[in-house]
């Protein structure tokens, strides 16, 4: 077994491993907290039917409140539009490109919306979470604060 394999193995099993060694990108990645990047945004899991959207009030380690002003998330809804025309063009080049290489014909404009329509649907999910995500990471005006990480809740609260 290699070292690095067994520094993989160790972030895997740790939480304090993993909370210690957890970079800007794999915060935003897990929707973690971008004042301690322990703490949840959201409440439950991406593939939960309904809930995917509900957003935590405050993080659930350090206290931070997420929606910095009134309406402060709606500014996502261009980040979620950056994401769908990204997701419109690759599925779009995509199709035709697979659909030259392997048929060799360009398909009806049908075909272009049916998988243009069903990967916005699947990706909906994603796309509204990371945009809430990244706008509270590019535009929330937080600082990491590393001295968080090793401090439980409870700490904090006093």
């Amino acid at each position: 077994m290699t070292k690095g394999y067994k520094i993989y193995l160790l972030i895997q099993t740790d939480p304090f491993i993993i909370s210690f060694f957890m970079t800007k990108p794999q915060a935003i990645l897990a929707s973690k907290c971008p004042r301690c990047r322990k703490g949840n945004i959201f409440t439950h899991s991406a593939l939960h039917l309904t809930k995917f959207a509900k957003t935590n009030q405050h993080c659930p380690h350090c206290g931070l409140r997420f929606e910095r002003e009134p309406g402060f998330f709606d500014g996502a809804m261009y980040i979620s539009y950056a994401f769908s025309v990204a997701i419109v063009v690759v599925f779009g080049i995509g199709t035709y490109q697979i659909s030259n290489i392997f048929y060799q014909y360009d398909p009806d404009t049908w075909v272009y919306l049916t998988v243009i329509f069903s990967a916005v649907v699947l990706l909906f999910r994603f796309t509204f979470r990371y945009s809430r995500t990244l706008m509270l990471y590019g535009f929330g005006n937080i600082k990491y604060d590393p001295t968080l990480q090793d401090r439980t809740p409870d700490e904090l609260a006093q």
